[in-house]
């Protein structure tokens, strides 16, 4: 009874929040989640069921968290560079690199920037077969979080073995299909570890992407913000517009995430993540 009790409060609670985002969206589909990094807390949320309870392909916003692991095991170094020819095919499928032609090869830090793909699978190949899929497990992209609700779904990451495949897993395009809370608490052990000089290339990329790069739109004023758009399909053709990040220089911090139907992480999500950071750094979350 106790525990039937706890969840009726726990689920009160998130949607008394989701009330706190919802303006954000204006009446378009998807769901967000904010949270306190230092005790994991949820400061709001909008649409915490779905946010909970659909897995779906994550797109790029999964680089950041698969160069870490790459650096994290001595896999590729913190200024490796590939030179870009923007061109790329895995399995038959066209992933030509979007952002502008650059005058230098691509380092980790520019890779997340400009969301190059080229670099990512290319560095992603050097995983044994079914290492990443273990690499992202560790990051929770296989758990339930606990965060939202009672019967969250846990994420689907298949132990892959080809070039081909682990290169599309990386790009968050298969064989990988997590929720949004899943998503905001991988960011979040990304947040708590600001001060690693092992993860400095991943911040900086982060930092960049927001400055310069494919997440212009969750800009904020006075604050600096780092963040990574995604954008993919589902297995049923939907399209989906993602953006995680976090606040990176100031305390406390706070982790942002967003899906919502839409073609472009940067166009759709970004903008709506930097909105409710926005209010939340000027004091007009509530």
């Amino acid at each position: 009874m106790l525990r039937r009790e706890a969840i009726a409060l726990l689920m009160g609670a998130c949607r008394a929040s989701a009330a706190m985002l919802s303006r954000f969206f204006d009446s378009r589909s998807g769901a967000a989640l904010l949270l306190d990094v230092a005790s994991r807390r949820l400061i709001g949320a909008h649409n915490p069921d779905l946010a909970a309870q659909s897995p779906a392909p994550p797109g790029s916003t999964l680089k950041p968290l698969v160069l870490d692991s790459l650096l994290s095991r001595g896999i590729m170094g913190p200024e490796e560079s590939f030179p870009c020819s923007g061109q790329l095919t895995i399995a038959g499928r066209s992933f030509n690199c979007s952002h502008p032609r650059l005058p230098e090869p691509v380092r980790p830090r520019t890779a997340i920037a400009y969301s190059c793909n080229s670099f990512v699978a290319h560095m992603a190949a050097r995983f044994a077969p079914g290492d990443l899929a273990l690499e992202l497990a560790r990051s929770g992209l296989r758990s339930a979080t606990g965060l939202v609700a009672a019967n969250e779904a846990a994420g689907r990451v298949r132990e892959v073995g080809s070039s081909d495949a682990v290169k599309l897993q990386a790009l968050g395009e298969q064989g990988v299909e997590i929720t949004l809370a899943e998503l905001a608490v991988a960011y979040r052990q990304l947040a708590m570890r600001v001060d690693d000089a092992g993860l400095r290339p991943i911040v900086e990329g982060l930092e960049d992407a927001v400055v310069y790069g494919t997440a212009q739109e969750a800009r904020v004023d006075g604050a600096t913000v780092a963040g990574k758009t995604g954008s993919a399909r589902t297995d049923a053709g939907k399209p989906l517009a993602w953006f995680a990040g976090f606040v990176p220089s100031r305390s406390p911090q706070v982790v942002v995430a967003v899906v919502l139907q839409g073609y472009s992480g940067g166009s759709d999500a970004a903008p709506i993540a930097g909105k409710i950071l926005e209010a939340w750094h000027n004091g007009k979350l509530l």
